[in-house]
């Protein structure tokens, strides 16, 4: 009987992503109604990770979405978190200013402009995207990445004790956040440069025992734009730079 279930789900799960397909082909070559906005925002979040990760057909869904509805909520929201993932941040950064002028109510938005800055780094991108990151904070208190984005460039400018602050406010502020090894290894990193040895060196062995906890599914859930197969990768990374940190205390 359960091998029954399970063929059923498998049978299931096949035929949606089949539907899904031939709603992407006929979509793309004009079949379906070009004004179906809510098929268009389906198809883009299907494939950017909400079932599939094809970049180029997610980009081709969301730019038949904003073509049918330029102001269409979490449309160029989403186009710029693919360019930004793509590393193109000067369309990254348009979709994000389009979205931010349809929406200025989404500041979410802000969130991702502060990454592009953070990650496009010329002259005075890193203090655009500390304002972005610090206004994210204000309007969700409750989030650990906007914390520990503004802490990575805070770090970046090498503003030390702010970054110390900043975690330390997450740390109070965020549901379990210390439980978060990404939280723990910032702090680390502020004291480490503060010459505070000792509580960098707690800091970092609470990262590195919080980060055996991590699984794949984790780390796809805290980079969701990020190709999934990819996380493997990019969690050993962060198990290694959190070792070459606790190898740089004195």
């Amino acid at each position: 009987m359960i091998n029954l279930h399970r063929n059923i789900f498998f049978l299931i799960t096949a035929l949606l992503a089949i539907a899904v397909v031939l709603l992407f082909t006929f979509f793309s070559r004009g079949t379906f109604n070009p004004s179906d906005l809510d098929l268009a925002m389906r198809l883009g979040s299907y494939y950017f990770g909400g079932g599939a990760y094809d970049l180029k057909k997610s980009e081709t869904a969301y730019r038949q979405a904003v073509s049918i509805n330029q102001g269409v909520l979490w449309g160029h929201y989403q186009l710029s978190r693919i360019y930004f993932v793509k590393g193109d941040y000067t369309l990254a950064l348009e979709e994000i200013e389009k979205e931010l002028e349809y929406n200025p109510e989404n500041l979410r938005s802000l969130y991702i402009r502060g990454l592009i800055y953070g990650y496009r780094n010329q002259v005075g991108d890193l203090e655009k995207a500390e304002a972005d990151f610090r206004r994210f904070t204000e309007w969700a208190p409750k989030e650990w990445a906007g914390y520990n984005d503004l802490a990575w460039v805070l770090l970046k400018q090498e503003k030390y004790e702010e970054t110390e602050k900043t975690v330390n406010l997450a740390l109070k502020e965020v549901l379990k956040a210390e439980n978060n090894p990404w939280l723990w290894n910032a702090l680390g990193v502020a004291e480490l440069n503060l010459k505070k040895y000792s509580n960098a060196a707690n800091s970092f062995n609470k990262a590195k025992e919080l980060v055996q906890n991590l699984t794949l599914a984790d780390w796809r859930v805290a980079y969701p734009g990020n190709n999934p197969e990819q996380a493997k990768s990019g969690l050993e990374a962060f198990h290694a730079a959190i070792d070459e940190n606790l190898r740089r205390v004195p």
